[in-house]
């Protein structure tokens, strides 16, 4: 077991009661975000959430190579985060340099010294909208105590989301939030959609979507529309 599970509780006990409403949410989220790596021993950890275009952007981390990874998976559209976010699950990698899901990763990261990587969903109302991550220097073999301790932080930060939602806060992150919650529903059924029609995984499917909407200079949830109500691809 690598996380203890009375630490667990007290840890996020604590940061549950913290006023966080000074902060706003990236102030919150950063603050969440450092107190993970002690409680994992890992070397350091991150939040992307996704913008109205379901791109996941980097929000807080605690260093530069977690930042890195951060944004390798923004820039590139793969990645365990990214695959979280799509499939709704916790995804690991003990070594991302020898992992074939994503080639590409290990070369990218390997000078800032991420190699096993942990990466789970952020919710909000049940629909994920994010990804937390943690990360190590190290080959690594993360256990189900690591998972359970990575939902544990997603119900906190769901909190966070839903208080800050309530508030009705005015920073740019809320209102992206607000907007990618609204194109998720769309844009899941379209995956599914696109997986029947072309044979691929969910992965490829969501960066098809994307990448449709990009080159069509389109909101993403007006390229999904089409491809639910027409079940085929957009020609332009």
């Amino acid at each position: 077991m690598h996380v203890d599970d009375m630490l667990l509780q007290s840890v996020t006990g604590r940061l549950a009661e913290s006023d966080f409403q000074s902060l706003g949410l990236v102030g919150a989220f950063t603050q969440v975000t450092a107190a993970m790596p002690p409680l994992f021993d890992v070397d350091g950890a991150g939040i992307l959430l996704a913008d109205e275009e379901h791109v996941l952007r980097h929000l807080a981390s605690t260093d530069a190579s977690a930042k890195a990874l951060e944004t390798v998976q923004e820039s590139t559209g793969r990645g365990p985060c990214v695959q979280s976010l799509v499939e709704d699950a916790v995804v690991a990698t003990s070594d991302v340099l020898a992992d074939p899901r994503w080639p590409d990763m290990g070369t990218l990261l390997a000078e800032n010294g991420v190699r096993s990587i942990m990466g789970a969903p952020i919710h909000l109302v049940g629909t994920p909208l994010g990804s937390l991550n943690i990360y190590k220097n190290t080959v690594h073999d993360w256990d189900d105590s690591d998972k359970r301790a990575l939902e544990a932080f997603d119900g906190l930060l769901e909190r966070l989301i839903a208080s800050s939602l309530a508030l009705e806060r005015t920073e740019v992150v809320v209102a992206q939030l607000q907007e990618a919650l609204k194109a998720r529903v769309e844009v899941e059924r379209a995956v599914g959609v696109v997986i029947a029609l072309e044979d691929i995984d969910a992965v490829s499917a969501f960066e098809r979507v994307r990448s449709v909407a990009r080159s069509a200079r389109k909101p993403v949830r007006e390229i999904a529309s089409y491809i639910i109500k027409y079940k085929k691809m957009p020609t332009r």
